[in-house]
């Protein structure tokens, strides 16, 4: 439809000619439902041809883009809980040494040379924790990857909006419609970092409930037992370097490839852009890539928040300590321990994830009609001079 206002518009602004009626239906009736039900489509179909406008983003579009964000995040991540479980307890397994005769004890104890697979470490939970062990933490995490994912959401979309808006169209005041690579990846880095630095406690309280033996009861009594046993405030810190140098490359790359997919479907299919299904389906295929390259730093991570915990000695002083002894002791394969089970994990979670995102925010009405506010005026640069304005199209 901008397109067709633009072709129409006279080399002055002036329309050369109305739009018809049924151009207009075939224009609303392709819109979802959503979309109509706002009450703002002729107001944005006649906005959308006027020159000198600048199209901002509504401020009830942040707020929706936050409820999708956070009902996405809690939905993916309690699918998979089980998983997540498992590949915490596998990682860990270098902090525990113990005889082979049995991989976790009646007391939550691991005892392992060999490091299981996920399907064993979740039989050896249910028979001696029960279903509940499957989920043990997933509380924790459930009230970090709301807020967690409802801000990374939100804050890629907003830098996606401005740095479309700042290559706009001279002509329409379109803004442009793909990101550039460096667009991507700033974005995707800039969300992950402050998510990450927003929401860390949480994730440290998540693994520290989630290994074996470690905080027990509910979340408000292993935050207290963590605070007066393991140093006060800084040990809801621990191993924060890596975990922020983890999450801003994994999350660049993991929106940078979403988008860049999204970009190859529709080049595949002419034109034709994937709906929510298909784009979960390709939001996990591309969180797989980013898993492959931030495993080690995944790794290290986990290593350094438990240490100290229950049984487990102090081994390292820092990140890097932790990722040369690791290596010295185990080889390099024990940078990529758990990665079975992080895989089998992280492609239904962040599929479910981006797919129930997409389903929410096209429900809500976020993106397309409702994406930019009805358009507020930019300074008429002639009236600043004191000359006369130019025509404005309605």
């Amino acid at each position: 439809m901008v397109s067709l206002l633009a072709a129409r518009r006279g080399p002055n602004g002036s329309s050369r000619d109305a739009v018809t009626y049924e151009e207009f239906r075939r224009y609303a009736a392709l819109l979802p439902d959503a979309q109509l039900r706002s009450g703002n489509a002729v107001w944005d179909w006649l906005a959308a041809a006027a020159p000198e406008r600048e199209h901002v983003k509504p401020r009830g579009q942040r707020r929706k883009q936050l409820f999708a964000g956070g009902l996405a995040g809690i939905v993916g991540r309690t699918a998979v809980a089980p998983l997540d479980r498992a590949r915490t307890i596998i990682q860990d397994m270098g902090l525990v040494r113990g005889p082979a005769s049995s991989m976790l004890d009646k007391s939550g104890i691991v005892h392992t040379t060999k490091p299981p697979n996920a399907a064993q470490v979740c039989r050896d939970v249910l028979r001696n924790e029960g279903p509940a062990g499957l989920f043990r933490g997933n509380m924790v995490s459930a009230l970090k990857v709301v807020p967690a994912n409802a801000l990374q959401f939100a804050i890629f979309h907003k830098m996606k909006d401005d740095f479309l808006r700042a290559r706009s169209d001279k002509d329409t005041g379109a803004p442009a419609e793909q990101l550039l690579l460096e667009e991507r990846l700033a974005s995707g880095a800039v969300a992950g970092a402050l998510s990450t630095a927003a929401c860390y406690p949480l994730d440290t309280l998540k693994s520290q409930m989630a290994v074996a033996g470690g905080l027990r009861g509910s979340v408000v009594t292993a935050a207290t037992q963590l605070f007066r046993e393991q140093g006060g405030l800084k040990a809801f810190y621990k191993g924060i370097g890596p975990t922020l140098l983890c999450d801003v490359i994994g999350s660049a790359l993991g929106f940078t490839l979403y988008e860049t997919f999204q970009t190859m479907y529709r080049e595949a299919n002419g034109g034709r852009k994937p709906n929510p299904l298909e784009k979960g389906a390709l939001g996990g295929l591309g969180a797989c890539v980013s898993l492959t390259l931030t495993m080690p730093l995944e790794v290290v991570m986990t290593r350094m928040r438990v240490q100290g915990l229950g049984h487990r000695p102090v081994l390292y002083k820092n990140a890097l300590e932790c990722l040369k002894l690791s290596v010295q002791r185990e080889g390099l394969k024990s940078l990529w321990l758990g990665t079975g089970a992080a895989y089998v994990k992280i492609f239904p979670q962040l599929a479910i994830t981006y797919f129930v995102f997409e389903l929410a925010s096209e429900q809500l009405g976020v993106g397309g009609l409702g994406r930019y506010e009805r358009s507020k005026p930019v300074r008429n640069k002639a009236v600043d001079e004191g000359k006369p304005p130019g025509p404005v199209a309605a």
